[in-house]
């Protein structure tokens, strides 16, 4: 799990990361496709969408990781819950794109290396190990994804909440990041 500590180094380095948003995305894609050029056939010719999911979908990560502890035992909405969009994640991946558990690595070395190279300096060692911690965490969940038992069906209309927000979420969002 994520201790208090490196939660608060995942919010410090994502607002670091918010600015220059963009640019992380095309740096992780860039990297990406660098470690396996084979992966550029997974993604459909227009990269722009796909970039802003990614960013979205960290948002997302960030905040929910965020949660209050003694908030835990509560209800949470489906299209809150971390670890179920993970799993909805992961399962899509898994089953539309037939991503195998090795990518996972790959996506992991690009992420660091974005995080690194877009922040430099501010990417400490401690900034360093909660990504890296969060990655793991992630990475697992996903792959425990393409056993769940949510039709795919069902995980796209969570996800889709998430990664395609409407102008007012948007908003809220940017303004949160901000």
């Amino acid at each position: 799990m994520l201790d208090d500590q490196q939660k608060k180094v995942l919010r410090e380095s994502w607002r670091l990361v918010v600015p220059i948003a963009d640019t992380a995305a095309d740096l992780f894609y860039k990297r990406l496709f660098e470690l396996k050029p084979e992966y550029r056939a997974l993604f459909k010719s227009d990269m722009a969408a796909q970039k802003r999911k990614l960013v979205s979908m960290l948002a997302f990560i960030v905040k929910s990781v965020d949660w209050p502890d003694d908030a835990w035992r509560e209800n949470v909405p489906e299209e809150d819950d971390l670890f179920l969009i993970v799993l909805a994640l992961g399962r899509r991946h898994s089953d539309l794109y037939n991503v195998p558990d090795a990518a996972y690595d790959t996506v992991g070395e690009a992420l660091i290396w974005t995080l690194d190279y877009g922040l430099g300096k501010a990417f400490t060692s401690e900034a360093r190990a909660a990504w890296t911690q969060l990655y793991k965490l992630l990475a697992t969940t996903m792959k425990m994804g393409r056993l769940s038992v949510q039709t795919v069906e069902e995980g796209e209309r969570v996800i889709r909440k998430i990664v395609e927000p409407g102008p007012a979420a948007r908003s809220t969002t940017q303004t949160q990041e901000g």
